[in-house]
């Protein structure tokens, strides 16, 4: 009776820990929400753009397997010498909710012309780009090093 119980004990104790093994793999294995292929350029493909000029924004955004994507936003902002939040100038800050070609998508290539305006301060900016998907999950670039520069 020792024996049946300990060997029931023992398969019961396997279980568990093989089951736990496997929740953490496939855990490790879940797609995440994304954002790869991330560029910042002027007409000709570089990153200085002129007061007044066009920056050309591209990047990919996958959707995780928890929910398909809703919406993104873009940001560019410089460094002011303050290092204060409130003293960026900032070229654009808008979130893109009502795109409707991307919510509900599980991937999308994304494709955006900024205006510069002619009051900008010259100097880097840095590219932010936040993905949410429809869980209200989000990832961001915010550590990226992808950057413009503004010139006269």
């Amino acid at each position: 009776m020792k024996k049946l119980f300990k060997l029931s004990m023992a398969l019961i104790f396997s279980a568990a820990v093989l089951s736990s093994c496997e929740s953490e793999e496939e855990e490790a294995l879940a797609k995440k929400l994304s954002i790869s292929n991330l560029v910042a350029e002027n007409h000709d493909g570089g990153n200085e753009v002129s007061l007044g000029g066009t920056i050309h924004i591209d990047f990919e955004a996958q959707a995780g397997d928890e929910a398909n994507l809703d919406y993104y936003h873009i940001e560019l902002h410089d460094h002011p010498e303050s290092g204060l939040i409130e003293d960026e100038y900032r070229i654009i800050d808008k979130t893109f909710m009502e795109k409707s070609t991307f919510k509900g998508l599980k991937n999308a290539s994304v494709h955006e012309h900024i205006k510069v305006a002619d009051t900008a301060n010259l100097g880097a900016y840095h590219v932010v780009i936040v993905v949410v998907d429809e869980a209200g999950n989000s990832v961001d670039t915010e550590d990226g090093d992808v950057e413009i520069v503004v010139v006269k």
